[in-house]
């Protein structure tokens, strides 16, 4: 049996590709509640699904009153919402354990609940990771585990494996493997033996023909052991002809090993990796151009002059990208808008929905209240929409389910 490091929390456990449901009994799905947007919140108790037709409107979202659905019992932490996916109505969450679960907002006289459909039994322990959800489907998800295989010393490589998911059954249609290399060099622990050093991707982007990650080096005590940036490129479908890149002019590259992803493709599928700058708490783009197989040693943005969050970055379109709370243009290296400052709080949405040409995202104002935003990317303005109950502590998720 081959062995796995997950990243989640110190969890380690082994993935493997048998399949197999989980033993609860899946209940009866009804008729789908048809709210147009939901959005996932935490509160000091709980975890809660504010749904509305309207996001924009002026009115106010909140769990209390029975206005919202109370999730809380679905997840170990309310900071599983970072291992969880939204698509199509659906909500695919990880738990502790092997169970990788298929939810969905239902009508039943009571109101709306929120009820397991489907899931998925790894044999081991499962967090899920990065997801393609570019090739989302009303059949198929395609994502990533947060961990990958422990180093085959042989093969000088770690197994990072590709699931794509049938959710109409909630079983494997595939998995794909990228098989990327160890360090060169081995590391030591402090007695002198040798650490059996981790593998941790913290990005995943697949276009033109390519999968591309980002990603660092762990020891044992999960340290960061090469302060060079690394991206592993090959070829996609196949995963042949990979490629290993690094790069000091730098640090390693920033990010977690949950859902958000820390690099993005421009139109022209150029690979632009948020990396960690040479003073601590700072930041830094870099990129590493279609076609090439090394960084650009022409561009290097340096971020250090910037209060950069990190969190999912995303590519807007019109030469633009997202790395929170900026709008910056990638192209001339500016900073085009600081959503921060247009809209007086702090925005903090883990992932963020982009559609019809806008960014939707929630700001916490400093007198703590709640509201969500719409930043235009093409005007470059932004409009208050939805206030959401002052007792939230984190949004999550804004989502669109239909």
């Amino acid at each position: 049996m081959k062995k796995n490091r997950l990243f989640g929390y110190c969890a380690l456990a082994a993935l493997m590709l048998s399949s197999c449901k989980d033993s609860p009994s899946v209940p009866e799905v009804t008729t789908p509640e048809a709210s147009e947007y939901s959005v996932w919140v935490a509160t000091a108790t709980g975890s809660y699904l504010l749904t509305t037709d309207e996001i924009m409107k002026d009115t106010l979202l909140s769990p209390a009153n029975n206005k919202g659905v109370d999730i809380t019992g679905n997840l170990p932490q309310a900071r599983y919402a970072g291992y969880a996916y939204i698509f199509n109505g659906f909500y695919y969450l990880s738990n502790d354990g092997t169970r990788f679960s298929k939810h969905q907002l239902v009508e039943t006289p009571q109101g709306l609940v929120f009820k397991e459909v489907d899931n998925y039994a790894f044999p081991s322990a499962f967090y899920l990771g990065k997801m393609a959800s570019q090739f989302s489907t009303t059949d198929e998800i395609v994502f990533t585990s947060t961990g990958a295989s422990d180093a085959n010393l042989e093969k000088k490589i770690f197994e990072k494996d590709i699931y794509f998911m049938n959710t109409k059954d909630m079983t494997l249609n595939k998995t794909l493997k990228a098989q990327i290399p160890t360090l060169d060099y081995t590391v030591y622990k402090k007695d002198g033996t040798v650490d059996p050093t981790i593998l941790n991707v913290t990005s995943m982007r697949i276009a033109g023909g390519k999968a591309y990650f980002g990603l660092f080096y762990y020891d044992s005590d999960y340290n960061v052991v090469s302060k060079k940036a690394y991206a592993y490129i090959c070829d996609y479908p196949s995963m042949a002809n990979g490629h290993i890149m690094s790069d000091d002019r730098a640090s390693y590259v920033a990010g977690h090993w949950q859902r958000e992803n820390y690099s993005f493709l421009d139109d022209n599928n150029n690979l632009y990796l948020l990396t960690r700058g040479k003073t601590d708490g700072t930041f830094a783009l870099m990129r590493v151009n279609n076609g090439k197989y090394e960084f650009d040693k022409s561009y290097l943005y340096d971020l250090k002059d910037y209060a950069v969050k990190g969190g999912d970055l995303a590519w807007l379109g019109d030469g633009k990208a997202y790395i929170r709370p900026y709008v910056i243009d990638i192209a001339n290296q500016k900073i085009v808008a600081n959503l921060a400052e247009m809209t007086g709080g702090d925005p903090t949405t883990t992932i963020n929905l982009i559609q019809d040409g806008n960014l939707y995202t929630a700001v916490k104002t400093p007198a703590a209240k709640w509201f969500i935003y719409e930043y235009n990317i093409k005007n470059n303005t932004v409009k208050k929409g939805a206030e959401i109950d002052p007792g939230v502590t984190q949004v999550y998720h804004i989502n669109k389910l239909k």
